[in-house]
């Protein structure tokens, strides 16, 4: 297998999964708000360099502690370049694997910090089973059309105003406490 990353605006590869990174499932414990929005921002770095992950499936999807992200290829795979219309149906499917696991409004309240309305409405295009990887889509909970609806509802309600500086989370979880 071959694992991909994004750090520093290049791509990385590896013949292991990086160090430190686990599976997606075998790790959700580490997805807390604040890695939610790292794991956002390191999926993003992927368009940002028009890189196309491939197919947002769990089995792909390999996690750090602090929201490092790395996808795996199939030997002799690699990612592509986006096609014209973005990443948006990857980002579709992005959210719909996050919320498998943790709370819908942290979900999309994390990916608005992240990603632009523009962005999440594009995505919003493809949220349903006949976008969506089958893998992803068969996966329990069937949770598209919750993510679809919240997220159409973070795109009415427009930007959001300032930052997130974790205030809530840093009081209840000081450093070390993990």
């Amino acid at each position: 297998m071959h694992y991909f990353s994004v750090q520093n605006k290049k791509l990385l590869y590896t013949s292991q999964p990086p160090a430190g990174l686990e599976s997606f499932f075998q790790r959700t414990d580490w997805l807390l708000p604040p890695v939610i929005s790292n794991l956002h921002r390191n999926f993003q770095a992927w368009g940002l360099l028009g890189i196309a992950p491939g197919p947002v499936t769990p089995d792909r999807v390999w996690i750090g502690a602090e929201g490092a992200l790395a996808l795996r290829f199939a030997p002799f795979a690699a990612p592509k370049p986006l096609l014209q219309i973005g990443l948006a149906p990857d980002l579709a499917a992005w959210l719909v694997l996050l919320d498998k696991r943790m709370e819908t409004f942290v979900v999309v309240a994390r990916a608005r910090s992240v990603w632009s309305g523009q962005a999440l409405a594009a995505a919003l295009t493809f949220m349903t089973p006949a976008f969506l990887p089958q893998a992803l889509v068969a996966l329990p909970p069937d949770n598209w059309e919750r993510v679809a609806q919240a997220v159409a509802i973070a795109v009415t309600d427009g930007p959001l105003m300032g930052t997130s500086q974790d205030r809530h989370w840093q009081a209840a979880h000081p450093p070390g406490s993990k």
